[in-house]
């Protein structure tokens, strides 16, 4: 995963700077294809044999075969990074750039047509995730793990022949050259310039007699030409605007913390709760046959009956589900009506409440935390879950189902207007990097969450032990502390916002005073 969030960066400066957009993203889609078409071949018990060869045993099991290799589990550790790694690079890149590459077919047709872009790119995202893990989650856990890659695999192969068949109906804009090597020289000159400039006029009545072109001149404005710099006005402001959006990914650091519990220690919770079984007829012809794939956790009655556990993973299909019924609401009939009355629901805003909506939802797991750890003192049933026996409260998984939701309500604003932010406060020359960076902090974001996980392991609030069993800790605390982190980036994010709104005026009274291009007023106005 971090691999992956790194190759964002790298993917958005490839296509600012050397390829273009289409092309990074063609070349980046094969690089993928490349890495998961091997995941069949590994999830296929004889193709797996072949490619990794078996693992030899100093002391043998009685499952190994004369040769002292064991078929059961194969050694595939020396193919499967570099295959992780190929698709971690394949899959940064598709990410940093397909987002941007879409909005730029729709960026003249105003910012209610840009907003209801990201709005249904978001929602064909968690369409996929539906699909991901509802169906192809539970074909690799009840048919096998060689089917359950080919489908993504086949997937990916049909996505990119029908991305390549509508190049010529494309928005195709050119790379802009060596952007971050401008951001650079531009704020080397700004520097000299400033210091350029107190030295000819060190003198007070020097300096009495200047006329700034614009009140209140900021230190990067030194390298425009106008104040002896070699850099043309958009260029600069260019760079400016990197201070507003950078502050806006930093704050939004916490956020991610939170979310991507529900990849983690919202599993971990629920696995430690009552998980309903699933019963499934499937036609069994011979009694000796054997269970699907994934017997550990499923047992064949007669008449043909499986048992099977409910994947703990599942859960976040709620999430997903939310998003999908949430997303088109707000597309369609939310936003539109606040658009009719004049209400201006920003960019900023949407973060805004996003975040409240992720506090609301750790603090709901922290709660619910402590009610298990109560019962869980007083009566505990054993579950098997994939050939591991989990000690879990009397309680039933269902009750995780707020705390999902409302993950997904927060995505609804803060991720989705997350991506809006990226694109429209980007400038122009710096789109796919932007984005890059904004998948970026999402991923220090993650590592932190679980930087932070690690730590509280001193505490004994977490432990390793026993499979990871939350029993003997204080999980709850966890999500406590995250929500204070979450809530405390709350109310940062609202005095930022609030002092870009402020200085919105101020910078557009300057700007248009002095004949300044439009696009920078439409963006920031768009924006905040």
């Amino acid at each position: 995963m971090g691999l992956s969030y790194l190759m964002c960066v790298f993917g958005g400066w490839l296509a600012d700077t050397v390829l273009g957009r289409f092309r990074t993203i063609v070349i980046s889609f094969v690089v993928y294809i490349l890495g998961i078409m091997f995941l069949p071949m590994l999830g296929h018990d004889g193709m797996r044999g072949k490619l990794c060869g078996g693992r030899a045993w100093i002391i043998q099991p009685i499952n190994a075969t004369k040769d002292g290799t064991d078929n059961q589990e194969q050694y595939c550790d020396s193919l499967i990074y570099p295959i992780i790694a190929v698709i971690a690079i394949g899959t940064g890149s598709v990410k940093a750039n397909i987002a941007p590459f879409g909005a730029d077919q729709v960026k003249d047709e105003g910012p209610e047509v840009m907003r209801m872009f990201f709005n249904w790119f978001y929602w064909s995202i968690n369409a996929g995730v539906l699909l991901s893990l509802g169906a192809v989650a539970f074909i690799q856990q009840n048919m096998g793990f060689f089917y359950g890659f080919l489908i993504p695999a086949v997937s990916l192969g049909v996505a990119l022949i029908l991305f390549v068949l509508g190049q010529p109906a494309y928005v195709c804009r050119s790379p802009s050259g060596s952007v971050l090597t401008n951001v650079f020289r531009i704020i080397l000159e700004a520097c000299r310039s400033r210091r350029r400039r107190r030295r000819n006029y060190s003198q007070p009545s020097d300096i009495d007699t200047v006329v700034d072109p614009l009140p209140n001149p900021t230190w990067l404005d030194m390298a425009k030409v106008r104040y002896g710099g070699s850099f043309h006005e958009s260029n600069v402001e260019d760079v400016k605007s990197l201070g507003k959006i950078l502050p806006v990914f930093i704050v939004l650091i916490p956020y991610w913390m939170v979310y991507f519990q529900m990849q983690t220690t919202f599993q971990l919770q629920g696995l430690h709760m009552r998980i309903p079984p699933l019963n499934i007829t499937v036609k069994n012809n011979d009694p000796g046959q054997n269970t699907p794939a994934g017997q550990n956790n499923s047992e064949l009655n007669g008449g043909g009956l499986v048992k099977m556990q409910m994947p703990a993973a599942w859960l976040t299909l709620f999430d997903a589900l939310l998003l999908l019924i949430l997303i088109p609401v707000m597309d369609r009939v939310v936003y539109p009506w606040m658009d009719r009355r004049g209400c201006h629901f920003s960019v900023l805003k949407r973060i805004s409440l996003g975040m409240f909506f992720g506090f609301c939802a750790v603090m709901c797991a922290g709660g619910l935390e402590t009610y298990r750890l109560q019962l869980v003192q007083n009566h505990t049933i054993t579950q098997n879950i994939s050939g591991t026996s989990f000690y879990a409260a009397d309680l039933w998984i269902w009750w995780q189902i707020p705390q999902y939701s409302l993950i997904g309500a927060s995505e609804v604003f803060a991720s989705v207007a997350g991506l809006e932010f990226a694109y429209a406060a980007a400038p122009r020359s710096m789109h796919s990097i932007i984005m890059g960076l904004f998948f970026f902090t999402s991923g220090i974001g993650s590592l932190l969450g679980s930087g932070l996980l690690a730590l509280v392991k001193k505490f004994n609030w977490v432990t390793d032990a026993d499979h990871g069993n939350i029993n003997k800790g204080h999980l709850d605390y966890y999500f406590f502390v995250l929500g204070g982190l979450q809530f405390l980036s709350f109310v940062v994010f609202n005095i930022v916002a609030v002092s870009f709104h402020r200085a919105k005026m101020k910078r557009q009274k300057q700007q248009a005073g002095n004949g300044f291009s439009s696009r920078h007023l439409q963006r920031s106005s768009y924006v905040e």
